[in-house]
């Protein structure tokens, strides 16, 4: 039997190109791994199309002509168009092969997508237990759909929905990623987020984020009880990447890699007594972290740190149920940069309840934190969020709007209507926080100052293209 994953080409029909970097489709990766694992017999492969910048047709082509007997595919909202389009493409020339979506809009909204979209099937959840056991029903023949936990799918006319499936609680039953069915050489980080030269990956080191802000889609495939691997078990994985594909740069997926301080020491230990010699951002927290843990963090590797900031207004930030203290949130941005490491903030710009006068308070806030990135998105509406639900009730959200609007940043109309400011207003202060950031001179001279790096360099580079194409 063969199974084909597909990731399917997005920033040509609704991204901002490049803002996001080229990463690995490192849930295709676990799927394939957890999949061959169980069935030694299965034929797995991988199509990036968004890596190896396919067009659609390219993509269906290429696709057909492996014949696979199963394909899967990961979709989240932003990128659900252009699955709609992939689907009813892969059908018009392949109409027995069963199509089984994943990934956070089917598990957010299963019956919609169904409605919107011809798959087959439905992986609610974390997919890798239920695509497993559905492979296992069609090689058997016996088709019992009923008995897959997390398994939405169609009969007739009818949409039915199988009994939800419990989240992985040990993850190390996962194999490692199967790097090994994609082209590591395809593979970058985003200017905001490259510490390195030369190839990087993602790497998971939990599931799930104990946080509830309202705007984070993170918690509808993995819930809100944080999961953790060995910390063993990660640096074996970062020793396979060295080792097996010469990727020395990692960016940490998790959304909250500091949660557990403890842990997060076991880990650099690891990488240090390994005499790993790699480099590695991660996202964290603007809370709770001293200069000593910094520090020991910059030793094992870590070149820069992400803070999810959000906002400046307190109202806002309550409103985002982000609980976030902004002096606590400074000085542990100033530990950072005095243990050495590059910072990154985000910030969301149009929430619902924002002024004129809140999104100020965002911007003089990220100039005060002075952070080497500010990450600026407009606010979106993600399914399976508080925000989307709070935008459906008040109708807020445009009603011609494509999920392709969905995109957190691109030259695309957004979708969130917030009282009292119009798309087009929200739009060109998003555009004005950005240039107001990294159009003052004090920020461009000591961004100058710390070029010590050809890394460096091209990050500087990158990141100006970006903001050429900010429409």
């Amino acid at each position: 039997m063969k199974l084909l994953l597909l990731n399917v080409p997005f920033n040509r029909y609704g991204g901002l190109k490049g803002y996001g970097g080229a990463q690995i489709p490192l849930n295709l990766c676990y799927l394939a791994a957890y999949a061959k694992q169980v069935h030694k017999w299965l034929q797995v492969k991988i199509i990036d199309a968004e890596a190896e910048r396919f067009s659609h047709e390219e993509m269906v082509e290429r696709a057909t002509s492996y014949f696979p007997d199963m394909i899967g595919i990961t979709t989240n909202t932003c990128v659900f168009d252009a699955v709609i389009s992939t689907v009813r493409m892969l059908k018009s020339r392949m109409p027995n092969v069963p199509v089984v979506l994943g990934g956070s809009h089917p598990t957010a909204l299963p019956e919609q997508t169904m409605r919107e979209c011809e798959a087959d099937f439905l992986a609610i959840g974390e997919g890798e237990l239920t695509l497993a056991e559905l492979i296992d029903e069609f090689k058997n023949g016996t088709k019992k759909y009923s008995s897959i936990k997390g398994l939405c799918y169609r009969i007739d006319d009818s949409i039915i929905h199988n009994e939800p499936r419990e989240l992985i609680k040990d993850l190390d039953i996962l194999p490692f990623p199967a790097r090994d069915l994609v082209d590591n050489n395809l593979y970058f980080a985003p200017p905001t987020k490259n510490v390195a030269l030369g190839q990087s990956s993602l790497i998971s080191t939990s599931r799930g984020c104990p946080c509830n802000c309202g705007f984070c889609a993170a918690k509808t495939v993995w819930g809100r009880n944080i999961r953790f691997r060995r910390h063993e078990s990660v640096v074996d994985e970062m020793t396979e990447c060295v080792r097996k594909y010469n990727i020395r740069a990692f960016n940490f997926a998790d959304e909250f890699f500091t949660a557990n301080k403890e842990r997060v020491l076991k880990i650099c230990d690891c990488i240090l007594s390994r005499n790993l010699k790699i480099s590695w951002v991660c996202s964290a927290r603007a809370q709770g972290l001293d200069i000593e843990v910094l520090r020991i963090m910059k030793r094992a590797g870590c070149r820069e740190i992400s803070f999810g900031i959000e906002s400046g207004n307190q109202e806002i930030l309550n409103r985002m149920h982000k609980e976030m203290d902004l002096d606590e949130a400074h000085r542990v941005i100033k530990s950072a940069k005095k243990a050495g490491l590059a910072t990154h903030a985000g910030y969301i710009i149009g929430y619902l309840g924002e002024t004129e006068d809140t999104i100020k308070d965002t911007v003089r806030i990220a100039k005060t934190f002075n952070t080497d990135i500010a990450a600026f998105f407009i606010a979106s509406p993600l399914p399976g969020t508080e925000l989307y639900r709070d935008a459906l009730e008040m109708g807020c959200i445009r009603g011609d709007a494509h999920w392709r609007d969905y995109s957190p940043i691109s030259n695309n109309r957004s979708v969130l209507i917030v009282p009292g400011l119009t798309i087009e207003r929200i739009r060109y202060l998003h555009r004005k926080a950005i240039k107001d950031y990294y159009l003052r001179f004090k920020y461009i001279f000591s961004q100058l100052c710390k070029i010590r790096d050809l890394y460096k360099v091209k990050n500087l580079l990158g990141g100006f293209k970006i903001f050429l194409r900010v429409k």
